[in-house]
């Protein structure tokens, strides 16, 4: 396979592993599987097992018993826009955030079938440039309601993140090439879940890595502002 159709065909198997394509498309990945790909079989393998162990990794939390009165205000009143006061951190741009609601889909993604059920296809989505060059992101899902954010993110060879300090749990998944900090290197398959509070040094990549983080809209960045995750 060339390096493109390669590249293609993990982030199918990783949106097959967390169950995001639609039937044709899964079925079409199944036939490519049963024609004995050992490489995508491989991938799907490593990515059901991370999936069990971020299952296993969340935070139960009982949400407030004032949050249904919220949404049901937020759902009769006609959406407007608010001005970001100081001390608060602005919300993301409109290019990284796919919606307000869960499961409607950025103009980009493919209409599902099946209600409910957002699919966004390996070939769609916009890659957007952070704030710390070279790093760039793909939004998958957002869920404002919890502020939770699902995204894919892309470290150029040499790319760094500042030393930072998490503001809720984020939990990130080695897809592609290395992630390194002082003391480690984390490489394809490994995972790491970091707590609220917990304060991550200076994150680099030598030859570049794809990562799949689950984490709230922004971290702290030490002896600084504070910034949206990537």
């Amino acid at each position: 396979m060339t390096d493109s159709h390669s590249e293609e065909m993990r982030e199918l198997a990783s949106l097959y592993a967390l169950g995001s394509l639609d039937m044709a498309e899964a079925g079409e990945f199944e036939r490519h599987l049963d024609e004995g790909c050992e490489v995508c079989a491989a991938e799907v393998r490593s990515f059901d097992s991370v999936l069990e162990q971020l299952a296993w990794a969340s935070i139960v939390a009982r949400p407030p018993v004032e949050l249904r009165e919220k949404l049901l205000t937020r759902i009769a009143l006609e959406a407007t826009p608010s001005k970001v006061g100081e001390g608060e951190t602005a919300p993301l741009p409109a290019a990284h955030t796919m919606s307000s609601q869960p499961f409607q889909s950025s103009p980009s993604a493919s209409v599902s079938p099946v209600p409910g059920i957002l699919t966004i296809r390996a070939s769609e989505g916009e890659w957007q440039e952070t704030e710390d060059a070279g790093v760039f992101v793909k939004m998958l899902f957002s869920d404002e309601a919890i502020g939770v954010y699902t995204r894919l993110v892309r470290m150029s060879p040499g790319a760094r993140i500042p030393r930072h300090r998490h503001t809720g749990v984020e939990q990130c998944f080695v897809l592609e090439g290395d992630l390194r900090t002082i003391d480690a290197v984390n490489v394809s398959g490994d995972f790491l879940c970091a707590q609220p509070g917990t304060v991550h040094d200076e994150l680099t990549t030598e030859q570049g890595a794809l990562l799949l983080i689950v984490a709230p809209e922004s971290y702290e960045v030490h002896h600084d502002q504070p910034r949206h995750n990537p």
